[in-house]
This record gives C-alpha cells, sequence and structure tokens, in this order.
C-alpha cells in the first residue's frame, strides 16, 4: 500500500466545523480541538489552505425534505440519496411560494440557531446577498447561512505532512535514517499478518509479522519469502474499514486478553465528481474574477436533515469543481467502481446549484470513498492496557477534521494508559517535539509531479506516490494552485 491508499484518499478535502456532529461525543469534541490547531499545523507545514467557510442554502427543490427519515446522523457532506425533487410552484402560486418561503426562512433559522449554539460564527444571507457572495449560484437560491470556519486544504499535502514530519522525528531520535530499507519509520507495502504475531504478556510486548506486498494491494502478489517481525510495545489500530477485523484477529493471539470488537463495520461509499473549471486565460486577476463567476469559492450545501448533510459542491485548491459526496450503504469493504447512474445524478444536481453558469465545465475524472461507519453513532476510540492495544474505529466521514484531535487525544490520554512513561522520563512533553521541515509550495510540487510522469513525487529523500484524486487530478491540469503560468 501507498500513503492514502484507503479512506484518507479519498475524501473530500474540505475541513468542516462539525456542527452536526452529535452533542457530548467524542466525535464533536475531537472536532473542536482539531480545528482549533488546523491553521497553525498547514502554516507550519507549508500544507495550502483556503479559508472561506461554508453557505447552507435553502432551494425549491427542498420543500419536501423533512428529514424525518431513519438513518444515523453524520457529518461530512453525506447524502442517503439524491432527490431532484423538481417541484413547480406553478402560476398563480403566490401563497404555495409564499409558504415555501416561510418553510426556507424556519429552515435556516434552525441552522442558525445550531451553528451559534455549537460555537460558530454565522450570519443569515438574503437571496441578494447570496448572490453578490457567490455570483456563480443558480438565482432559485432562497437564502443561505454562512458559516465561517471550514477550510478547503490539500487532502493528500496534508497527510504527507504528518508522514514527513514521522520521518524527521525518526531519525532524529536515532532511527529512519535508512530511507526506504529496512529501518525506515514508515514501511510501506507491508501487510500485518495477525494469524502470526503474538502477545508476550509477561514482557507487555507484541510480536507483529509483516509480508511485503509486490503488487501494493494486500491481496494477490504477497511475498511470503519476505516476512518480517516489528516488535512493539504498544499496537494502534487504525485500519479504517477492516479495524474491527484487525481487533477480532489480534483478540485470538495467545496470552492475549484483548476483547473482540463491540462494533462492527459499516462501508458506506461516497462518490464524487469532479469537472475541470473554467478556461482562465492568461491574465491572472481575470482568471480569478472569471473563475469566481463560474464556480463557487465556498463548499454550498443544503439545509441538512436529521440523517444527512447532502451534497456539496465547491471547488478545490485547483479550481476544479467537485460535486459529491453521496452516501450510500454496501457490503463490500472494497468496492470503489463508481456508479454511472450516480454520476448523472450529480451532475444534474450541480446543474440546478449552478444554474447555466454549468455549462460547458466538462467532467475530468470520479472516484468513489469507502468510508468506515459503524454500527454505533460515535468513534470507537479505545484503550486495552493490559493488552496493549490501542483500536482507533468508525472514523468516518469526519476523520479529515478531527485528525490532529484524534492524534493528540491518543498520545496525551490512551498511550500513557497503555505505556506509562518511565519515573525519569526527560522527554519533554509533546509540544516540545523539533519543528518540521515545511512542505515544498505546491506548485514547485505539481511541476514535479508533470516532469516525473511516474504518479510519484519525491520529498525529504523519499518518493511517495500520489493517490488522492483532488490532487492527482489538479497537478495534472495545472490550474490554480498547480498553475503553470509565471
Amino acid at each position: 500500500p501507498n500513503l492514502c491508499d484507503g479512506a484518507s484518499g479519498r475524501n473530500s478535502g474540505v475541513i468542516c466545523t462539525g456542527v452536526d456532529a452529535p452533542r457530548g461525543s467524542l466525535e464533536r469534541a475531537l472536532i473542536r480541538d482539531s480545528i482549533s490547531n488546523v491553521r497553525g499545523f498547514c502554516e507550519e507545514h507549508n500544507v495550502p489552505t483556503r479559508e472561506c467557510g461554508s453557505l447552507v442554502c435553502a432551494w425549491p427543490w427542498d420543500d419536501d425534505d423533512s428529514g424525518d427519515g431513519g438513518g444515523e446522523g453524520e457529518e461530512g457532506g453525506d447524502e442517503k440519496k439524491i432527490d431532484d425533487g423538481r417541484d413547480d410552484v406553478g402560476s398563480g402560486g403566490r401563497e404555495e411560494s409564499r409558504d415555501s418561503n416561510r418553510v426556507a426562512a424556519a429552515k435556516l433559522e434552525r441552522v442558525l440557531a445550531e451553528s451559534r449554539d455549537a460555537g460558530d460564527a454565522a450570519a443569515r444571507l438574503s437571496p441578494a446577498e447570496v448572490a453578490k457572495l457567490e455570483p456563480s449560484l443558480s438565482s432559485e437560491c432562497r437564502g443561505a447561512v454562512r458559516i465561517e470556519g471550514e477550510i478547503v486544504v490539500d487532502p493528500w499535502l496534508f497527510c504527507l505532512a504528518l508522514a514527513a514530519h514521522c520521518r524527521e522525528l525518526a531519525a532524529e531520535a536515532g532511527g529512519g535514517e535508512g530511507g526506504e530499507e529496512e529501518g525506515d519509520v514508515l514501511r510501506l507495502g507491508r501487510e500485518a499478518l495477525l494469524d502470526r504475531s503474538s502477545f508476550d504478556a509477561a514482557a507487555g510486548v507484541w510480536s507483529v509479522a509483516t509480508r511485503g506486498t509486490r503488487n501494493g494491494d494486500g491481496g494477490q502478489g504477497d511475498d511470503d519469502d519476505d516476512v518480517d517481525v516489528i516488535r512493539a510495545r504498544c499496537v494502534i489500530n487504525a485500519a479504517g474499514i477492516d479495524a474491527d477485523l484487525v481487533q477480532s484477529r489480534a483478540s485470538s493471539a495467545e496470552q492475549c486478553a484483548l476483547p473482540p470488537p463491540d462494533f462492527e463495520a459499516r462501508p458506506r461509499r461516497g462518490q464524487y465528481l469532479v469537472f475541470a473549471g473554467p478556461n482562465l486565460g492568461d491574465d491572472v486577476e481575470d482568471a480569478r474574477r472569471e473563475a469566481n463567476a463560474r464556480i463557487p469559492a465556498r463548499p454550498i450545501q443544503p439545509v441538512p436533515t436529521r440523517f444527512t448533510k447532502g451534497i456539496f459542491v465547491y471547488s478545490t485548491l485547483y479550481d476544479q469543481l467537485v460535486v459529491g459526496p453521496t452516501a450510500l450503504d454496501q457490503t463490500s469493504r472494497t468496492d470503489d467502481v463508481p456508479d454511472p447512474a450516480v454520476a448523472r445524478e450529480l451532475a444534474s444536481h450541480a446543474s440546478r446549484v449552478l444554474g447555466p453558469g454549468f455549462e460547458g465545465l466538462e467532467v475530468v475524472g470520479e472516484y468513489v470513498g469507502i468510508r468506515p461507519g459503524t454500527s454505533k453513532s460515535d468513534y470507537r476510540i479505545e484503550v486495552h492496557p493490559e493488552s496493549k492495544f490501542i483500536t482507533l474505529g468508525g472514523i468516518r466521514s469526519t476523520g479529515l477534521t478531527a485528525s490532529l484531535g484524534i492524534g493528540w487525544h491518543v498520545a496525551r490520554s490512551l498511550l500513557p494508559a497503555a505505556v506509562p512513561p518511565p519515573p525519569n522520563d526527560r522527554s519533554g512533553p509533546l509540544e516540545q517535539l523539533a519543528r518540521p521541515t515545511p512542505l515544498p509550495d505546491a506548485r514547485e510540487l505539481a511541476e514535479q509531479f508533470r516532469r516525473r510522469g511516474d504518479g510519484t513525487v519525491e520529498v525529504g529523500g523519499h518518493v511517495y506516490k500520489v493517490t488522492h484524486p483532488l490532487t492527482r487530478m489538479g497537478w495534472a491540469a495545472g490550474t490554480g494552485l498547480a498553475s503553470r503560468r509565471t
């Protein structure tokens, strides 16, 4: 496997405020902790961002969506089904139109109240104010709530920053200088063989057997001649959609008191459709004005219901238009083949949201992410001190948003419970870790990506495959932050 081969390599690239995460949940707490630090993290690591907030818009086709259907609430742009709902007010239906406007106003007031209750800066906007702020939107918008705090990022560079800093810290501590060799702290292209692993209860040490994968897929092509054992004082299970399977298999290890997981993964597929931005010409200022007139600068979402936040329409840092994701439950943990019928519905949704401005935008790609939903309504983050095992399960569509908070929660609270520091530990607090070397600028990396021609870039002496479709498509197009312009 490569860096971000799983759910983290198929997300939206939008950091949300988590206003609709369940109150009192660990998910909401970790989101709040994360977003309070994400700006500083991105600045320090040179991860490109666009701090733009979002617009929750009321549309006439959403009038019949009461949100009373069953289902589990989930933040991050989930949608059970795309409902075209093209209700025609009809001639002479002024009273019906007034009723519809009252419904829209009531929904927006609810969104405003919930946002402020969660501590977010939010404001109601009239249709005229929406049109001025986002001229690319259809005139059918009946008003919106502007929510501050949401950020568009390059999702692959966000993860690359974490990986690069990890390698830097390992090298500083005296390990991992071997680059791609055996001593590297990141063992990409290997799979854990839990049926061959063991736990020494007396020593409190795991011996985790790993095997190299020729094809990088953990399936056919496994190299049985390349088996290695990693000894660890604690195992952190962050296997995404397979976190329940990993804990279940680990619990069968000899001498291990690890219980089976108390949750079951429920795969949920989120499909995205990506369009090329408008042809912007050579003048940078004119190009920026043209982009603002054709594609939104902020994520545009409908009024969320009790079980869905709806389909987003937004632009990436590379001036490409993204529509999605859907959220359709499925049994397969691996089926990520885009559905042509869903792609047509996504395109229809974008055409209604953008109106005439959508005409002429061409599809440049599509992708599907399999999000690790579970049978529970909250994250399943648990430590098992006796077994030296930590599970991070159910990190669903809010994973990018909550990632920094999750990391700090594990490092500060859970890891010390599994592996207590020695009495005379002088390593200092986590906040005193060495500062990272900032990533190269996105434009420089995009140029390197196109020059190499093999889908990879080299950062800090290590070669990484660019796995996230949004980064890959943007860099290949050479638009936005990846622009070829001088």
